[in-house]
C-alpha cells in the first residue's frame, strides 16, 4: 500500500507535509506509510478515500482506478466548500456570497448576460476564416487578417 500512497500523494502534486496536513496527521506517519515501515489503520484509509476520492479497492488491493469519479453536482458542492474556506475578501467568495444574495430578477439578469456571452463567443467562433493569400487585401484588409490570426493563435496557445 505504501508505494500506492505515495504514487497518490504524486498525482496530487502534494509534499508528505501538505498531505499529512490535509489528513490531520504527522508527516512522519506519511513516511512509515510510504516506506512500508506501517500501515494506515482503516480510520485513516477512510480518510484518504474520503478527503481525495480515492478507490479504497485500488488503494488497498491495487484494483481498479485511482479514483472515484463524482458527478457535477459532487464536483460543485467541493468547489462551494473549498472556496467558503477562503479569505472574505478573496473574488471567489465574494462571488459566491453575490449568487448566493440574488432574487428572482437577478438571477434572470445573470442568465442573459451568461447567454449573450455565450453567443458572442458562437459568433466569434464562426467567423469569417481567414484566408491564406492575402495579397489581394487591400492594407485595412491585411491588418483584419493579421488581427484574426494573433487573435486565433492567443486562443489556440491559452487552449494548450
Amino acid at each position: 500500500m505504501g508505494e500506492r500512497l505515495k504514487e497518490l500523494r504524486k498525482k496530487l502534486g502534494l509534499t508528505q507535509e501538505e498531505f499529512a496536513k490535509r489528513l490531520g496527521i504527522k508527516r512522519n506517519a506519511v513516511t512509515n506509510y510510504e516506506v512500508g515501515r506501517n500501515d494506515p489503520a482503516d480510520l485513516i484509509v477512510s480518510l484518504i478515500c474520503r478527503e481525495f476520492s480515492v478507490n479504497e479497492s485500488w488503494l488497498r488491493f491495487g484494483e481498479g482506478e485511482i479514483f472515484i469519479e463524482k458527478t457535477k453536482d459532487e464536483q460543485i458542492q467541493e468547489m462551494v466548500d473549498e472556496i467558503m474556506v477562503e479569505k472574505p475578501e478573496d473574488f471567489r467568495r465574494r462571488f459566491v456570497r453575490a449568487l448566493a444574495a440574488l432574487d428572482a430578477d437577478g438571477w434572470a439578469a445573470l442568465e442573459r448576460f451568461i447567454d449573450s456571452i455565450s453567443e458572442t463567443t458562437k459568433k466569434e467562433e464562426q467567423a469569417v476564416t481567414v484566408p491564406q493569400n492575402s495579397n489581394d487585401l487591400t492594407p485595412e484588409e491585411q491588418e483584419v487578417v493579421r488581427q484574426l490570426r494573433e487573435k486565433k493563435n492567443r486562443k489556440d496557445a491559452a487552449m494548450t
